[in-house]
């Protein structure tokens, strides 16, 4: 099965999605005039959307589900190779880790307009939530100065070889 997902696994993929486009624009088109004739008020309580968005969901779920199996599966069938990317993956939680310990866990000007807006839509941010969109922006900016610094070093140290 792997020997033959990896030959034909992503024109399958490209396949399945193309079904299931042209399913939902199928039943898009032929109910659009009747969306079209709705009130604004009453366009939002219509399923004519409801397959597209069934299907990317469910094609969203499955390719996560077969990228964890199959990352499970590469890094048990050749552990020794897979070595580096488990202690880059554990170097990212470790610095996930500081940052969210590091965070305070309370509201930064930064982002308090879009907790306004989210708080409207009835949702509710603790202190553990901001500190965790805290930990994963300070992530994402260390990582952005890690990966600037490893490419200066790489190109000053390419420039004397």
């Amino acid at each position: 099965m792997y020997k033959f997902l990896t030959k034909n696994g992503q024109a399958l993929a490209f396949g399945l999605g193309v079904l299931i486009t042209i399913i939902f624009l199928g039943s898009v088109l032929s109910g659009v005039g009747e969306f079209s004739a709705l009130p604004e008020a009453e366009q939002d309580q219509t399923s004519i959307f409801n397959f597209g968005l069934a299907g990317a969901i469910a094609l969203t779920i499955i390719a996560a589900l077969a990228m964890v199996g199959f990352g499970l599966f590469q890094v048990a069938s050749d552990f020794k190779g897979s070595l580096k990317g488990i202690l880059g993956f554990g170097f990212l939680l470790v610095i996930f880790f500081i940052t969210y310990s590091m965070a305070s866990g309370e509201a930064t000007p930064y982002i308090q307009g879009a907790i306004d807006k989210f708080e409207t839509a009835g949702a509710v941010f603790t202190s553990n939530n901001l500190k965790f969109i805290s930990g994963g922006i300070s992530t994402a900016v260390a990582l952005v100065v890690i990966a600037a610094v490893a490419f200066i070093f790489a190109e000053v140290r390419n420039l004397f070889k």
